[in-house]
Order: C-alpha cells, then structure tokens, then sequence
C-alpha cells in the first residue's frame, strides 16, 4: 500500500523521472518594448502623469499623456500647466504632430511642431506573469526621452507564444524566461 501511494504521488508530481522536462515559462519581472503603433493603440484610452513634465515637450509643471486611436490611426493629447494640445502619432521613435493646441506659438506643442522623442518605450510591470494567457492588472508607464511617467493600471496578458497583451489587444512580443528555484 506504501508503494502505491508513493508510486501515485510521484506520477501525480511528475518528480520520479518521465516527467516533462519542459521548464515553465514566465514574464520578466519587467517588460521594456518600443511604443509602436501596435504598442499605443493596445493602451488607447489610458494616460500617463509625468509629475516632473516632459523636456521634450518643453513642460516642467505636471504633464498628462493620453493616448488615442487605433494602429492605423495614433492619436495624443498633451495637458500641462493649463494648456493642452493633441493631434497624431507616427513612429521609428515617438513622433508627435500637433494639430490643436492652446500652447503659445513657439513652444515646443505649438499649433504645427513636430515633436520626436527618442527613447520612446513603453514599460510594463509583469511581475513574472505566467505565459498562460490570464490577464492581471498591473502599472503600464511610458518613457518619453529621460522622463517616466508614473504607472497606469492596464490589464496585462502574456501568451505561450511571449505575446504581451494590454487590455486584451496585443501590443508586442517579449523574450520569456524560464522559471528557477
């Protein structure tokens, strides 16, 4: 009966040999991808505070970034110090076209600037999710030049596949890593 049990056991946790050896994969603690238009359109409907502004926007009061759109058509909008302005996103870094904006003319979000910012990625705190698919909420900043913002609560998801999801629209792939201990 010892046996038995012992023989059970050991299938039931595939620790006696002939279990799998495939290791289990998860997240990284923190996922880093380039802001794309797959990336910002998956985000479309969040935004992002800069407590201490964006230089390449030129504002140093508090900043929000929202997004917009979908990946054929990115959109922003900028508030800072009182002002706002918005208008559309294309990419290789972040480049913002401004259409509308209540910004003095010759300020970097003036009526008609073109702002590029490089690095412009997009940072998530996967905590080490299983690349199962189940979806978490968890802090989503955006990093802008030198700037982070601070995190925005986003659903995030992560495939087999190393698929990251946010908001159960794909937004990129990360490199997975096994699990250890």
């Amino acid at each position: 009966m010892k046996y038995k049990l012992a023989a059970i056991m050991c299938a039931a946790l595939a620790g006696c040999g002939g279990g799998s050896s495939d290791p289990i994969l998860v997240a990284p603690e923190v996922a880093v991808l380039p802001a794309d238009a797959t990336a910002v359109s998956a985000l479309a409907g969040s935004s992002f505070g800069f407590p201490s502004g964006v230089p390449a926007f030129g504002t140093t009061d508090t900043t929000t970034l929202s997004l917009s759109g979908t990946a054929a058509a990115p959109g922003f909008g900028i508030s800072s110090g009182g002002n706002t302005a918005s208008g559309t996103m294309s990419f290789g870094s972040c480049i913002f076209v401004v259409s509308n904006s209540t910004f003095p003319a010759g300020h970097p979000m003036a009526v008609g600037a073109t702002v590029t910012v490089n690095p412009c990625n997009i940072q998530a705190n996967t905590q080490r999710a299983a690349a199962n698919g189940v979806q978490i909420s968890a802090p989503v900043a955006m990093i802008l030049g030198q700037a982070t913002s601070t995190g925005s609560t986003v659903t995030v998801g992560v495939s087999a596949s190393g698929q990251l999801l946010f908001n159960g629209n794909l937004a990129g792939r990360i490199t997975l890593v096994p699990v250890s201990g």
